[in-house]
């Protein structure tokens, strides 16, 4: 039997899948990347945003068209989308034999199971990886407890849930044992890991533990929130090794009105302050952030306020979004909605700022020696593809390499060429 499991959205659903595909490991069942060649296709969707819900209709639309053709024999649905709208798209798309709405993936993994007659275990460490096999996330939460306007995340995931530290190293060191050499940490927001159980040292306690396992070389930090970052957490940046001199931190905005219309907790002050605590403790630390256009009633003098800080900072890597009001949120039924031309202006300024500030920081790294960790190779132009510690999979930048190289190694390389977005590098002794 040939299952394909789809996974859309982010790194926490991917993680997700390899929770349920790791229950249906069996001598029977062979997975395809391939839809069209599968028996079961099992697709895990995201409801973040409208676009979001647009492509994982389109996905099972596309799954029900297999059905039809006689290609795919069952098709079931899991993630956010079911569980949030699951009583809508059993009548809209009866052809799915299944809809699941709950959060443990692992006994939704051995539910299809049974319905499939395989031999299914309870392994709650069992995770059939679907990213390189050098490299996993390590979902430490579910849930969020934040209560940004404008997102949808907290109706679908409910209220913030951390995972037992001593579960997660047991986790880690499985996924270390079987070559997992980068750890990349997720939830809906990394830093407020343990605050839910009145514990505001639980983040730097995990990390601590996590440097302890012998074969782990990098470990990585996705969705810190500004407000949740510590003092005792940012001085990680400078003492330990294993961390990368990374952090993803999505700030959205820095006009203190919009700040606090959108519910985000925190004043430009303190995003200031936390940025300089975070360069004074690690000073070759690389930022990512993302920022929000468009929110309602954001003025021309708060767009500025935004512009002006993102030159002035420089932020390593940045990400634009434009505000979708989304089903549900307050944000959706606020006066003042900015018009979706004036959005786009808005973007496209910002664009085009940190534009030239990322052509500027990968220009000095030319002619210097840095450590990659490849990833895949480029057929067509006989490429490998690799990252700095500066950069996560699949969103920042890549480091194009020549020379005689292992997927999945660390090794040294001098930067050749650079571009706006990525590094060409050669192999060095």
């Amino acid at each position: 039997m040939k299952i394909n499991v789809t996974t859309l959205g982010c790194p926490k659903n991917i993680v997700d899948s390899e929770y349920l595909a790791g229950q249906l490991v069996d001598k029977h069942v062979q997975f395809t990347d391939e839809a069209e060649a599968a028996d079961v296709v099992i697709i895990n969707t995201c409801a973040f945003i409208l676009p979001a819900r647009e492509e994982a209709i389109e996905a099972i639309l596309e799954a029900v068209a297999l059905k039809n053709s006689g290609s795919a024999k069952r098709i079931y649905v899991t993630g956010c989308l079911p569980q949030r709208y699951r009583e809508e798209l059993e009548k809209e798309i009866p052809e799915v034999d299944g809809f699941f709405s709950g959060k443990d993936f692992r006994e939704i993994g051995r539910e299809i199971g049974q319905l499939l007659n395989c031999e299914t275990r309870n392994f709650p460490w069992q995770r059939l990886i679907q990213s390189p096999n050098h490299y996993a996330y390590l979902k430490i939460s579910e849930g969020c407890d934040n209560r940004c306007l404008y997102c949808s995340i907290p109706l679908i995931k409910g209220n913030y849930q951390s995972k037992p530290l001593t579960d997660l190293v047991v986790e880690a060191e499985r996924l270390v044992d079987h070559g997992v050499k980068e750890l990349i940490l997720v939830a809906q927001d990394t830093t407020y890991y343990g605050w839910d159980n009145k514990d505001r040292n639980a983040l730097p306690r995990l990390i601590k533990s996590l440097t302890k396992i012998a074969q782990l070389k990098w470990i990585r930090i996705l969705y810190t929130h500004p407000a949740h970052l510590t003092e005792r957490f940012i001085k990680l940046f400078g003492e330990e090794e294993k961390l990368c001199r990374y952090i993803d931190m999505p700030i959205q905005h820095i006009s203190d009105k919009v700040l606090k219309a959108m519910g985000r907790s925190i004043t430009e002050k303190e995003i200031r302050k936390k940025i300089a605590n975070l360069r004074a403790a690690e000073p070759e630390i690389g930022i990512r952030t993302t920022f929000m256009v468009g929110y309602p009633g954001e003025t021309d003098e708060d767009f500025q306020l935004l512009k002006n800080f993102v030159a002035e900072v420089k932020f390593e890597r940045l990400g634009v979004f434009k505000f979708l009001p989304e089903e549900g949120t307050k944000a959706a039924l606020l006066n003042h909605q900015i018009e979706n031309e004036l959005m786009e202006a808005r973007y496209l300024e910002i664009m085009e700022t940190q534009y030239k500030i990322s052509e500027e920081r990968n220009r000095q790294f030319l002619d210097q020696v840095v450590t990659v960790l490849v990833d895949e190779k480029d057929e067509t132009d006989n490429y490998f593809l690799g990252r700095t510690e500066w950069d996560s999979p699949q969103i920042d930048n890549l480091v194009h390499v020549r020379g005689d190289i292992q997927i999945g190694e660390f090794f040294r390389a001098k930067i050749e060429r650079t571009d706006v977005y990525d590094l060409w590098a050669k192999k060095v002794d």
